[in-house]
C-alpha cells in the first residue's frame, strides 16, 4: 500500500555492460613488426629509394645483356660491357660538350640584356613593353644575372663536397646496378624454385615483359630525345636563334620527361628566340616544334616505342609528378618504364577476375 507524499521506490538498476577487449600476443607482435618495418622504411628511405632506382636499370639493360649471353658471353662479361659502354658515352658526350656548353652559356647571358633592349624598340613586344614595363625590368634582372656570373660560378666550385658525394652515389648506384646484373637469374631462379611450376612460368613471363617494357621506354625515350634535340639545333642554326647548342640541349633535357617535357621545351626555346631574333625567327622555330611534335607522336614514337607498353595521358602524366616528387627530374623520367611495368603486373593479376567477369557479360540473361 502506498501512502500519499511518499515516493515510490526506485526500480533496480542494472549493472552497466563491461567490453572486454582482449589483445593477443601474436596480434601485438604484429602491430609492433608494422610499426617498426614503417619506421625502417622511413630511417632507410634514401638506401631503399637507391636500391629501387638500381632494380629499374637492371630490368632495363637486361634486355641486350641477355642477347649478348646468348651469343656466348658470359653473364659478368655481357654486364661489364653493356654498363661500360653506357659510362663511355657519358664521359664522352660531358667532356666533348662541357667546355662550348659553358662558353655559350656565358655568351648567351652576357647578351641577354641586348637581347631585350632590341625586342623593346622594334615590333609590337615595343607595344606590350610600353603598358607593363615588363622589357625594362627583365633588362635588369638579366643585368643582374649576369654581374653575378662569375660569382655563381664560385659558388658552385665551392660546392665540390656535394659534387663529390653526388658522384659517389653515382658509382654506388653503377656498381649496384652490375651486381644486380650478374645476380639476377640466380635471383629469379631461387625465387622460382619456392613456387608451384604454374607460378614459376607465370612469374618468369610477366618479369621477362617488365624487362622489355623498361628497356625499350628507356631507349626509346633517349633516342627520341636525341632526334628532338637534333631538330630543333639545326632549326636553330637555320634561323640565326642564339646559342644552338644550349637550346637543343635544353630541348633534349627536357623531352626526357613524357609528355609535358617537349611542351615546356618549346616554350623557353620559342620565348629566348623571340626576344633575341624577333618575331619571324621565332615563328619558323615554333611552326618546327609543332609539325615535329605530331610526326613524334605518330609516327617516331610508335615506332620506338612499338615493343614498350601503351599508358593513357592522365596515368602518364601522373606517374611522371608521382615520380618527381620522389626523385626530381630522374624519377620524372623513370615513372613512365615503372608505371608500363606496374600495369603489366595488374594486368597479370587481374586476368583471371577480368576473363570470368567477361563470361558473365557473354552469359544469356535468364
Amino acid at each position: 500500500m502506498t501512502v500519499a507524499g511518499d515516493e515510490p521506490a526506485p526500480a533496480e538498476t542494472r549493472a552497466p555492460r563491461m567490453i572486454e577487449v582482449v589483445v593477443s600476443v601474436p596480434t601485438v607482435v604484429k602491430a609492433l613488426a608494422i610499426f617498426f618495418g614503417v619506421l625502417l622504411v622511413f630511417l632507410a628511405r634514401d638506401a631503399l629509394l637507391s636500391i629501387a632506382l638500381s632494380l629499374v636499370f637492371v630490368l632495363g639493360f637486361d634486355p641486350p645483356v641477355s642477347a649478348l649471353e646468348r651469343r656466348g658471353w658470359g653473364r659478368g662479361k655481357a654486364a661489364m660491357l653493356v654498363l661500360g659502354l653506357l659510362v663511355l658515352a657519358v664521359f664522352i658526350i660531358v667532356v666533348w660538350a662541357i667546355g662550348p656548353l659553358w662558353e655559350q652559356i656565358e655568351e648567351f647571358v652576357a647578351n641577354l640584356p641586348g637581347y631585350v633592349q632590341e625586342a623593346k624598340t622594334s615590333g609590337f613586344l615595343a607595344d606590350i613593353d610600353k603598358g607593363t614595363e615588363a622589357f625594362s625590368k627583365l633588362q635588369d634582372l638579366f643585368a643582374s644575372a649576369v654581374k653575378a656570373l662569375p660569382e655563381t660560378a664560385g659558388d658552385l666550385l665551392g660546392t665540390l663536397a656535394g659534387a663529390l658525394a653526388g658522384v659517389f652515389q653515382l658509382v654506388t648506384l653503377t656498381f649496384l646496378t652490375l651486381f644486380g646484373l650478374v645476380a639476377k637469374p640466380q635471383l629469379l631462379r631461387a625465387a622460382q624454385e619456392l613456387m608451384r611450376p604454374q607460378h614459376a612460368e607465370r612469374v618468369g613471363r610477366v618479369q621477362r615483359e617488365v624487362c622489355e617494357a623498361i628497356s625499350y621506354t628507356l631507349i626509346g625515350n633517349v633516342v627520341i630525345s636525341i632526334i628532338a634535340a637534333t631538330v630543333v639545333g639545326v632549326t636553330a642554326v637555320i634561323v640565326g636563334a642564339p646559342s644552338p647548342m644550349v637550346l637543343a640541349i635544353i630541348v633534349g633535357l627536357f623531352d626526357l620527361i613524357p609528355q609535358i617535357g617537349s611542351t615546356i621545351a618549346a616554350f623557353i626555346v620559342v620565348t629566348i628566340t623571340l626576344i633575341a631574333e624577333g618575331a619571324l625567327p621565332a615563328a619558323i622555330l615554333l611552326i618546327v616544334i609543332l609539325v615535329y611534335q605530331q610526326l613524334e607522336n605518330y609516327l617516331i614514337q610508335p615506332a620506338v616505342m612499338r615493343q614498350a607498353v601503351e599508358l593513357s595521358g592522365f596515368a602518364t602524366i601522373a606517374s611522371v609528378l608521382l615520380g618527381s616528387a620522389l626523385l626530381g627530374v630522374v624519377g620524372a623520367v623513370l615513372a613512365v618504364p615503372v608505371a608500363a611495368s606496374v600495369k603489366i603486373i595488374v594486368r597479370e593479376v587481374t586476368e583471371g577476375r577480368r576473363t570470368r567477369m567477361a563470361a558473365l557479360r557473354e552469359a544469356p540473361a535468364g
